[in-house]
């Protein structure tokens, strides 16, 4: 995935993680963006290994260990979903 790709992926995860995921509710706090930007690297590593399991495991760790809330494994397999979708239309030129 060429440099222009990868921003713009980090970007979308970055924005997924923050307005759809945020499982604690306070996505409209701005000054919590900073918490959930801090989890994309981690996202974005297994989400570029194509590692479906290893994003659901990274946004239960985070949820679970960091957050200290119960795992929703619905939503968050929606939400691996949503990323999913977003770096295949990221690696077709449909972004």
């Amino acid at each position: 995935m060429d440099r222009f790709k990868t921003d713009e992926l980090e970007r979308r995860v970055d924005e997924v993680l923050f307005y759809k995921w945020d499982p604690i509710g306070v996505n409209h706090y701005i000054s919590a963006r900073a918490e959930y930007r801090s989890y994309v690297p981690a996202v974005l590593e297994k989400l570029k290994a194509c590692d479906r399991e290893g994003v659901l495991g990274v946004l239960k760790d985070i949820q679970v260990e960091s957050m200290g809330e119960e795992f929703d494994s619905t939503s968050a397999s929606n939400i691996v979903d949503l990323l999913f979708e977003h770096k295949e239309a990221i690696e077709l030129g449909h972004a």
